[in-house]
C-alpha cells in the first residue's frame, strides 16, 4: 500500500486548537462550565473461520477525550490510535494509523437551539448510532451512519418536533496511515487504493442535509421516535474533473419501553458519479480505518435491531444488554449481489471493565471476508461468521 504523509502532529494540533478556544470562553461560560479530559484503552479478541482463519486477542485502540459544557457553550473532540495489533499488523509501532473522530465546538442560544461548527456528526437517519452493536450495522458501511464531516449544522426544538440542519464543505478529511485516502474514523467516499479493483478517485463536497423527528411520549418509561432524514452533495471525480451527485433518504424509528428498545431505518442511496469511462459509474469507493472498499452506486438500505437491558447485578458483571441486529444493501443493478449482516451479541460493564461481544454472520460484507467488492457487486456470496470481542478500560 501507498503511505500517506505522517500527520501525527495532527493530535496536539486538533487538541490544543480545541483547548485554546475553550481557555478564551467568555467569563461568564468559563464561570459555569466543565472541562474534562479522559479516554480509552482497548483490546479486543477475534476469531473467524473464513480465509485466513484467526484467533488472536490484540491491543485494539488508544484514545483521547476532551468535553466541555456550560450554560452557553459546549464542545468535544476525540482522537484515536490504532496499529502494530491485528488488523493493522501490517505496520510495526502503534500509532502508526492515527486520526480524529470529531472536534468541534457548539453554542446554545437558549433552551431549544443550538449551532455545531467543526468534524461533527452529519445528522441523518437514527443519532447517534443505527444500532447497539460495536461493528454497527451496513448502512455504516455505505457511508451514512455514524458520519463526522467538516462544516456546521443548527438544531431546533419546536416541543417535541426536533428539527437540525446542516451544510458540511468538505468530509471529515485525511489523516495519518497506509492508505492512500481511507484514514479517517466516519466512512467517506474517497480516492481509491491500489487494490482496489474498479476503483474510482472521488471526492465529496457541499454536502447539505435536513433531519426533522418528532418524540411521542408514551408514559412514564416508554416513548418512541420517528423521524425523516434527506442529504444532497456534489462527488467531484479527480480524473475525470466532472461533478456528479450523491443523494439519500431515510425514514427511522426508535423505541425505548422500559428495558426493551427498538431500532429500524430504512432508506435510500442514489450516487452518479462522472468516473471515467473505464471505471463505469455503477461503483463509488469509500473508506475509512486505513483502507478502502467500493459501493454500489444505486441501492437501499434496511437495518432493524431489538435489545434488553436485563435488570440486575451478576457479581462485578452490571448493565447487560443482549441485542439482535439485521441490516441489509439491495442494489439497483442487475447482477449485484445484496449484502447482508447480522449481529447478535451484548454489551455490559465487569468492574472498571466495558465490555461487548458479538457473534457476526456476513453475506457480501465488506467487514466479513468480502472486503473490496462485497458492498458493491458482491463477494462469494456465501454467509461467513466471526466473533468479536471489545475489552475497554475508559477513564
Amino acid at each position: 500500500m501507498k503511505r500517506s504523509p505522517a500527520r501525527i502532529s495532527a493530535l496536539p494540533a486538533v487538541l490544543a486548537g480545541i483547548m485554546v478556544a475553550l481557555g478564551g470562553l467568555p467569563a461568564h461560560a468559563a464561570e459555569d462550565g466543565e472541562l474534562k479530559i479522559g479516554g480509552a484503552l482497548r483490546a479486543r479478541y477475534d476469531y473467524r473461520d473464513y480465509g485466513d482463519k484467526v484467533s488472536k486477542l490484540s491491543f485494539d485502540t488508544f484514545r483521547i477525550d476532551v468535553n466541555y459544557d456550560s450554560s452557553t457553550v459546549f464542545g468535544s473532540a476525540q482522537y484515536r490510535f490504532y496499529g502494530s495489533a491485528y488488523p493493522y499488523d501490517y505496520t510495526r509501532e502503534i500509532g502508526r494509523i492515527n486520526f480524529p473522530s470529531w472536534a468541534w465546538l457548539g453554542y446554545k442560544f437558549g433552551q431549544d437551539t443550538r449551532v455545531v461548527a467543526g468534524i461533527n456528526q452529519v445528522p441523518f437517519g437514527l443519532l447517534p448510532y443505527v444500532s447497539s452493536t460495536f461493528y454497527q450495522s451496513l448502512v455504516n458501511v455505505v457511508g451514512l451512519e455514524d458520519v463526522h464531516n467538516l462544516g456546521a449544522k443548527v438544531q431546533h426544538k419546536f416541543g417535541p418536533l426536533d428539527v437540525q440542519v446542516g451544510y458540511y464543505p468538505k468530509d471529515g478529511g485525511d489523516w495519518t496511515g497506509t492508505s492512500r485516502d481511507g484514514n479517517r474514523y466516519s466512512v467517506n467516499v474517497v480516492k481509491a487504493d491500489s487494490y482496489v479493483t474498479g476503483g474510482s478517485d472521488n471526492k465529496e463536497r457541499d454536502l447539505f442535509v435536513g433531519r426533522v423527528a418528532y418524540k411521542f411520549e408514551h408514559g412514564k418509561e416508554a416513548s418512541s421516535e420517528l423521524g425523516v432524514s434527506a442529504l444532497r452533495s456534489t462527488l467531484r471525480n479527480e480524473d475525470t474533473d466532472d461533478d456528479g451527485s450523491r443523494k439519500a433518504y431515510a425514514l427511522h424509528y426508535g423505541g425505548k419501553f422500559g428495558a426493551l428498545g427498538v431500532l429500524a431505518e430504512v432508506g435510500r442511496q442514489n450516487m452518479s458519479p462522472k468516473n471515467p469511462a473505464v471505471t463505469g459509474n455503477d461503483t463509488v469507493t469509500f473508506g475509512a480505518y486505513d483502507g478502502s472498499f467500493n459501493v454500489a452506486s444505486k441501492s437501499k438500505f434496511y437495518s432493524a435491531e431489538v435489545s434488553y437491558a436485563l435488570p440486575g447485578t451478576y457479581g462485578p458483571v452490571s448493565g447487560i444488554t443482549p441485542y439482535l441486529n439485521y441490516s441489509v444493501v439491495t442494489k439497483d443493478k442487475s447482477g449485484y449481489k445484496d449484502s447482508q449482516r447480522i449481529i447478535a451479541g451484548a454489551h455490559f460493564s465487569a468492574g472498571p471493565l466495558f465490555i461487548y461481544t458479538e457473534m457476526r454472520w456476513g453475506r457480501n460484507d465488506p467487514y466479513t471476508g468480502d472486503y473490496v467488492s462485497g458492498a458493491a457487486a458482491g463477494g462469494e456470496d456465501k454467509w461467513k461468521k466471526a466473533f468479536y470481542a471489545n475489552i475497554g478500560y475508559y477513564f
